[in-house]
């Protein structure tokens, strides 16, 4: 028997964690999740109450399997640690590498100057409002702080989660879900494999990861069940094609008794467009700077600083763009750089070329690496025309917030968005055309041009999620009719996708919307 239940990234489109019970052949019982991260919603969302409350006991779960090192996928795990989990986390080799990044970063919180965090809401909220209380929160108090638009159910309102309750958790004294002592625990949990590497998480149970194309070392996965020989997927995050740097996703091979797929939707009902990114960047770029401006950039520290950065090297060395500084206020992004450049392995051809001609896009004399606070803030004083690349990608915190202060009234600037914007952050808001905003309670003009390139997104657009999709249904054994489970999404582009899948493969699959805390048996 398997069972899941979907404990993040359902009905929502952060907070990734599937937990799944396994009986097996013996009647052995074997408990384990496929990722454990954070929600990062925004808006008036407690954070801390919703990512500190769990819908399952960490003491009776046997191993972890991380796709990739995002804080919604990683984040989560060294909290689990603290709580009583004890057993292995599997994972590629970058992943675990990124992941310690991203774990000790969320360690530290992020805090400002002026305690402003960019994980927890700490504004406006008392110490005692940010400790996990020490009664239960039902399913429907937790799920409404997920989602702005409440599409969860009240307990009881599905037969499916039998009046569920989040478990109790223990109390802490610090503000964050857990400490730098708890993620140097966690490190020592991790045991790497290549793509394809078969391995087992139980004497039954095989899985392999596959190139899942999103970020360095990322994969999707497959798990076996070897006395039956069925099999389930778990999608992780796909990337797009055609992305520099890594390869594209590796297209799948189909799969006897493929009962269950769990697939990514945040771009599932939209394509990304033919428009060729660097010549985007460029286009805004030399705007930009032609008329003496910034260009300021909020990019996620893993992949987007680097993609961003590869572009703006490749343009400069091309004479396409004025050289002017790049500077990369971002401590992680720094890290994170240095950790793909230390993995060629995982390059694409395009990319092992340019090495190969020592033209590394990733290496370039007009970066310029930030890494102290006085550091980012000399750059409040510097008035020739540059491009600052600083996190959060979705302004919802980080030092890009410092930047914007000083730079978003000025007419002559550019705010370059150039990922995903979750609804309730400040990057959906300028997304959206808001032309005041406030920053450290300061009111702000929105003067400089807001610009959005979508060609740079991680994620797979529809037309890559139906072609990954499809080399898993065609081929694949027809007396079964797997499942797609949709997640990872908004409600538009989750049930956008699963109408164009059924459309398109009629008899050949079933979708389904899962609830949050919602279980379902795969396999009896």
């Amino acid at each position: 028997m398997l069972s899941v239940q979907f404990c993040g990234a359902a009905r929502t489109v952060t907070g990734s964690q599937y937990y799944l019970e396994y009986v097996g052949p013996d009647g052995s019982k074997f408990n384990f999740c496929i990722d454990s991260g954070m929600f990062q919603v925004g808006g008036k969302v407690n954070l801390f109450k919703v990512n500190s409350h769990l819908v399952f006991d960490p003491k009776k779960l046997d191993v972890i399997v991380l796709t990739h090192a995002h804080l919604d996928h990683c984040g989560r795990i060294p909290y689990l640690v603290k709580s009583g989990f004890g057993g292995r986390i599997f994972s590629t080799e970058a992943t675990r590498q990124i992941a310690e990044v991203v774990m000790t970063d969320a360690a530290k919180l992020s805090t400002d100057e002026n305690g402003n965090s960019y994980y927890f809401p700490v504004k406006n909220m008392t110490e005692a409002e940010m400790k996990p209380k020490s009664e239960k929160f039902n399913l429907s108090e937790i799920a409404d702080q997920v989602s702005n638009e409440k599409f969860f159910p009240k307990p009881n309102a599905d037969p499916n989660l039998n009046g569920a309750e989040i478990k109790d958790v223990k109390k802490t004294e610090n503000l964050g879900l857990y400490g730098l002592e708890e993620v140097e625990q966690t490190m020592t949990r991790f045991k790497t494999y290549g793509y394809h590497q078969k391995f087992l998480i139980h004497p039954n149970l095989q899985v392999e990861f596959w190139d899942a194309g999103h970020i360095l070392g990322s994969a999707y996965l497959n798990i076996a069940e070897l006395s039956t020989g069925r099999n389930v997927v778990f999608s992780g995050d796909l990337g797009n094609i055609g992305k520099p740097i890594i390869e594209d996703p590796e297209m799948p091979k189909p799969l006897p008794k493929l009962t269950h797929i769990f697939t990514e939707t945040t771009y599932g009902d939209k394509f990304h467009g033919d428009l060729d990114p660097k010549a985007r960047l460029r286009e805004i770029a030399f705007k930009t700077l032609n008329r003496k401006g910034k260009l300021l950039i909020p990019a996620f520290s893993i992949e987007r600083c680097q993609e961003v950065i590869y572009y703006l090297t490749e343009l400069m060395r091309e004479n396409l763009l004025p050289s002017v500084p790049i500077y990369l206020d971002s401590p992680m992004g720094s890290k994170v750089l240095k950790i793909c450049l230390e993995h060629p392995e995982l390059y694409d051809d395009a990319m092992k070329q340019k090495i190969a001609n020592a033209q590394n896009p990733l290496v370039f004399k007009q970066l310029k690496i930030l890494d102290t606070a006085d550091d980012s803030k000399s750059l409040n004083h510097v008035k020739e025309p540059c491009i600052i690349i600083a996190g959060s990608g979705m302004l919802n915190g980080g030092r890009i917030l410092k930047h914007l202060t000083f730079h978003i009234e000025d007419e002559k600037n550019t705010i370059l968005m150039v990922g995903y914007q979750a609804e309730g952050t400040l990057g959906r808001k300028l997304q959206e055309g808001e032309k005041k905003i406030t920053i450290e309670e300061k009111e702000l003009e929105v003067k400089a041009e807001i610009a959005i390139i979508t060609e740079f997104s991680a994620h797979a657009d529809q037309k890559v999620l139906k072609d990954w999709l499809s080399h898993w249904i065609l081929g694949s054994d027809k007396s079964v009719v797997p499942m797609l489970f949709l997640m990872h999404g908004e409600k538009d582009s989750a049930l956008g996708y699963g109408r164009e899948v059924e459309a398109t493969f009629p008899n050949q699959i079933t979708t389904y919307w899962p609830y949050f805390a919602e279980k379902k048996v795969l396999w009896e």
